[in-house]
């Protein structure tokens, strides 16, 4: 055991081990030139001084290994002392320079995104373009007005195809109750022409529970259920449906067409509905275009050439309504269904389907594939026992032409138009 601890290789290498200062040895005396040993100074120059020696530790539990490293470590400089070091946390191992490292889970590059085809595009516009002309109708029909239709019991037998009642109320200001101005049957048959008839205001028939009367009285005495009753009575078509055009609205739905042209031979200075137009063609919106659809005193035909007009106006307005220019123009199309939504009260029993086949007839009317006609007439200058002056039909014609539209048959009305 002496001998361990008298050992200074091994006693600096437990040193170095257990991170403790080395400890201090006296340097062997240097010779001098005569031969006699000097002290060195370290020594303090005290011969007598007692050596301090370190404890010696048993170190068999290090190992051989333990033991053998740290005399190669220092067998380079097996002198020198290795200053005093502080305690270290372990250390992670240095790793070969030529291993290998470590896989890492390498996340994964982000996937490039591949451009839209055309189309593609061109497929979800097409899409959304059907979309906006379909929903757009459907607002509008959510914001159209109701009116009560009839609920007689007596009504007639359906005939094929589709018959709507189109009246032309006016409520004007300084009036006292709306009248019912314009007077129409739109038919569209299964097959065939569609047609639309006009029924002068002031014709002369017999109104269901009030006698002989004009006609337009009907709208008057009970609305737009007694005319309905009226209508069914005197021409035999069982109408389908029951569409009310407010001219106050009309002059909205001209206006967001962007007027309609018309031409007349003379001009026309009405004072009584305010129509001033000079000879020749014209384009009219708003007031005028009401006021040229209700003038009649000026008109040579009177009521007949009223009727003429109203019909031109409304096939007018339709045609351009339909066109292009409006249908792809999202503002015009939106402007023209809402003016017609403001515009149009429907019967309360007008199903959608009544009011499309309403809207292709009108389109078949206005696009020059139907017919416009005015139910025959035998005399303009009828007058009642009190004096009024009233509309007087041909009876004979007036039945087989409301007869072929009771069978469905449009094929043989030509002979009708005037």
């Amino acid at each position: 055991m002496a001998g361990m601890t008298d050992d200074p290789d091994r006693q600096a290498d437990l040193d170095w081990l257990y991170g403790r200062p080395a400890a201090e040895q006296p340097e062997p005396p240097r010779p001098s030139p005569g031969g006699a040993a000097v002290p060195d100074a370290a020594a303090g120059g005290a011969a007598g001084r007692p050596r301090v020696s370190t404890p010696a530790y048993d170190t068999s539990h290090l190992g051989s290994r333990a033991a053998e490293q740290p005399r190669a470590r220092h067998s380079a400089s097996p002198s020198r002392p290795q200053p005093a070091q502080a305690s270290r946390p372990p250390q992670r191992p240095a790793q070969h320079p030529s291993a290998a490292p470590a896989p890492q889970h390498a996340r994964p590059a982000p996937r490039k995104r591949r451009p839209r085809s055309p189309l593609r595009i061109i497929v979800i516009l097409l899409v959304a373009f059907v979309v906006w002309l379909v929903a757009v109708p459907v607002i509008a029909l959510g914001r159209m007005g109701s009116v009560e239709e009839s609920d007689s019991a007596y009504r007639l037998a359906r005939q094929p195809g589709t018959a709507v009642l189109l009246v032309g109320s006016d409520s004007r200001e300084g009036v006292d109750g709306a009248r019912a101005d314009t007077i129409l049957i739109l038919y569209r048959p299964p097959t065939g022409r569609s047609v639309l008839i006009s029924l002068p205001r002031d014709s002369y028939v017999t109104i269901p529970g009030y006698g002989q009367n004009k006609l337009n009285a009907a709208y008057s005495y009970g609305g737009a259920a007694l005319l309905q009753d009226t209508v069914e009575q005197a021409t035999g078509v069982q109408l389908d449906g029951y569409l009310e055009i407010g001219f106050e609205g009309f002059t909205d739905l001209v206006n967001a067409v962007g007027g309609i042209e018309v031409c007349v031979d003379t001009a026309v200075n009405d004072e009584l509905s305010g129509l001033d137009l000079p000879a020749g063609c014209s384009l009219i919106k708003g007031d005028m275009a009401l006021a040229y659809v209700r003038m009649r005193y000026s008109d040579p035909e009177g009521d007949i050439g009223r009727a003429k007009r109203q019909r031109e106006v409304i096939g007018k307005v339709v045609a351009k309504a339909a066109t292009p220019s409006t249908i792809l123009n999202p503002i015009k199309y939106w402007s023209t269904a809402m003016a017609v939504a403001s515009m149009l009260n429907k019967g309360d029993q007008t199903g959608l389907l009544d009011l499309m086949g309403a809207g292709m007839a009108l389109l078949s009317v206005s696009g020059g594939n139907g017919l416009s006609l005015v139910v025959p007439i035998a005399s303009t200058d009828g007058w009642t026992d009190d004096g009024q002056s009233v509309v007087i039909w041909d009876d004979a014609a007036a039945a087989e032409l409301f007869g072929n539209i009771a069978r469905g048959d449009t094929s043989d009305l030509d002979r009708f138009i005037s």
